[in-house]
């Protein structure tokens, strides 16, 4: 049975595991990348014109969001997870893209713009949002932590699988965990998208598929084409 790594920060219970599992993959989950919560004060988003949001991760990380802003979310599962919460977001990119997200953002000149995202966010998206003659500030959501030392062991032991075919990574940060706890490039990677590999092909890594759309199923679908089971089943 064909085996991947799934390296992202929800271990097993990540709904990807779960997604690869149903379409009848083995999957090794192991974190190569964690967060950790960041306090934060919701009250102080209220004065935003817009509050942009970068992951659904950002959103469970606000325990209040505030009352008469816009909310925008970089992707499907951003904006479900605002949904959830109660609240439609007015702009959702037709790319799941921090860069497509900061061209596309409507009524930004003179407005103030707040950013709840990860510690180690890319820059593109605040740097195009101010171009565009927005006032941006940076709210930390949550702080990424690459290589978790717990995960170095289950690391080695998914590496030792013969049936391991690829590793799937959803951020740059995830591709450099992975090394850093002693994964090599000689693993193949799928990717959550362009800037992702990006990442893993500066790292050595020869990516055999790219997301078409930056989300679970996005994943899935990238897994099946790059390792198709009918296939392995077939030889």
């Amino acid at each position: 049975m064909i085996a991947v790594l799934v390296t992202r920060p929800g271990g097993e219970l990540d709904p990807l595991v779960q997604a690869l599992r149903q379409r009848g993959y083995r999957v090794h989950a192991v974190p190569t990348v964690q967060t950790e919560a960041v306090e934060l004060d919701s009250r102080s988003l209220a004065s935003f014109d817009w509050v942009v949001f970068t992951s659904a991760r950002g959103v469970d990380a606000v325990d209040e969001l505030p009352f008469g802003a816009r909310f925008a979310a970089v992707g499907p599962e951003t904006a479900n997870a605002l949904r959830a919460r109660g609240v439609e977001p007015a702009h959702v990119p037709v790319t799941t893209d921090g860069a497509d997200l900061g061209k596309s953002l409507p009524d930004v000149e003179g407005k103030r713009v707040a950013l709840v995202r990860a510690s180690a966010a890319e820059t593109d998206l605040p740097g195009i949002l101010r171009r565009r003659g927005a006032t941006v500030e940076e709210v930390t959501a949550y702080r990424t932590v690459e290589a978790p030392p717990e995960s170095a062991h289950p690391l080695r032991a998914a590496l030792a699988d013969p049936d391991l075919r690829a590793a799937v990574f959803a951020s740059g940060s995830a591709v450099r965990g992975f090394v850093s706890l002693g994964g090599t490039a000689q693993l193949p990677a799928i990717t959550i998208g362009a800037r992702t590999t990006t990442r893993a092909r500066d790292l050595g890594f020869r990516v055999i598929a790219e997301a078409e759309t930056q989300s679970v199923a996005g994943l899935a679908d990238a897994v099946a084409r790059a390792l198709p089971l009918e296939v392995e089943n077939n030889a």
